[in-house]
């Protein structure tokens, strides 16, 4: 079944629309380890369950017509992401990888809702997701991505439609989502473009959250080099905002030192989350986290050990938002605030400590935005930012 260089059709590896969950899922996961190019073109309802791990140089066609829906497994804890790179699970990175033409029904399957109905630790234990990676499509350690033509109907409200996290060269083109969470949700990388997007959601349609709470980014740094033009919030969106972005820092580990959820502390051999209760305890860490394990508990502490695969030296305390160009945003949805670019400090997130270097927030540019329902105001700035550019009809 192998084509070097010649499209392989996933329904000669028996993912139909006849097939069941597991059935397809198996089928579809075979297809992309044993071929570089995969077309899906029998047009259909496809049931599939768990998730699919994409290597390197995997692309990926869905030709118009063909619908994957997302089924339930038994075993809730294995839920994961839809799409997911291999390497997010290693720390490696993965290139060259398309997803073309997937419409999604999400039919009530998502990952992120265990941690958020269950206790905090359950987050750390799921055998197929990596805390804080809650995207269908979600990528990781990525370089050299393109995802186009991408549906999504039915969001609910834990997971996002699409995830990018530590990447370079990311491009995300005409997708249309809607839903009650984040549509396109961006961790720390460089060098992107999000380009013809329609949203209709019930959070962020478009996040840029270089820090965020620890079961939402999988890792912490800062944004940068971005492009994001054509992009539509469509009437009866509910979202609290159409575009966030969030930057904050992570401290050096001191013995004694007070922790609260999601905190981010860096030490030796690298970088470590506390994921607990957004109830505002404190906890105070007198065991530094050193381990190479997904988790561990220390002192009452559920740390979560992030970063993987990054040389010590570039494990970053800072994480900021640079030079990113708006173009051409249509607002059809009448709001309160439009825009958000701030730190946080609430129970979910203290996101800039007393002491610690301001993040740097510099570059941010808007143009060409149409308006056509009242907005109260666009944009907040909430944090030390610099060179911030609005179009003076705003």
């Amino acid at each position: 079944m192998k084509h070097k260089g010649i499209a392989a059709d996933a329904s000669g590896y028996g993912f139909s629309p006849y097939a069941d969950a597991a059935a397809n899922a198996r089928a579809l996961q075979k297809a992309v380890a044993e071929n570089k190019k995969i077309t899906v073109t029998a047009p259909g309802t496809y049931n599939i369950s768990g998730s699919i791990r994409l290597p390197s140089d995997t692309h990926l066609y869905f030709s118009p017509g063909v619908i994957l829906r997302r089924m339930p497994l038994k075993d809730r804890l294995s839920e994961g992401n839809l799409f997911v790179n291999e390497g997010a699970f290693t720390g490696t990175f993965n290139e060259n990888i398309t997803i073309d033409g997937a419409h999604i029904e999400v039919n009530g399957v998502e990952s992120a809702a265990i941690a958020s109905e269950g206790p905090a630790e359950n987050i750390r234990h799921t055998p197929n997701a990596v805390t804080g990676l809650r995207g269908h499509i979600a990528f990781l350690y990525v370089k050299h991505l393109h995802i186009n033509n991408i549906t999504i109907n039915d969001l609910m409200s834990k997971d996002y439609g699409i995830q990018v996290s530590d990447f370079e060269d990311a491009v995300i083109e005409n997708i249309h989502i809607e839903g009650m969470k984040d549509g396109v949700h961006f961790g720390p990388g460089r060098d992107f473009i999000l380009r013809n997007g329609e949203f209709r959601t019930g959070d962020d349609a478009i996040a840029l959250n270089c820090a965020d709470y620890s079961v939402s980014n999988p890792n912490f740094g800062s944004i940068s080099g971005g492009l994001i033009e054509n992009c539509t919030e469509l009437p009866g969106s509910e979202s609290s905002l159409f575009i966030r972005i969030l930057a904050g820092t992570a401290r050096e580990w001191k013995k004694g030192m007070s922790i609260r959820h999601s905190d981010a502390v860096r030490t030796g051999n690298g970088m470590y989350r506390a994921v607990m209760r957004p109830d505002g305890r404190e906890y105070i860490s007198q065991t530094e986290p050193c381990f190479n394990e997904t988790c561990m508990e220390l002192d009452g502490i559920f740390w979560v050990k992030t970063h993987r695969g990054y040389p010590p030296e570039s494990i970053p305390l800072e994480a900021g938002c640079s030079n990113i160009t708006f173009r051409g945003l249509r607002l059809e949805q009448e709001r309160k605030l439009a825009v958000l670019i701030y730190t946080n400090d609430d129970d979910y997130l203290h996101s800039l400590y007393p002491g610690s270097a301001i993040p740097g927030v510099k570059n941010i540019r808007f143009e060409n935005i149409s308006i056509l329902r009242p907005v109260e105001r666009f944009l907040s700035v909430e944090t030390p930012a610099e060179n911030i550019t609005v179009p003076a009809d705003i």
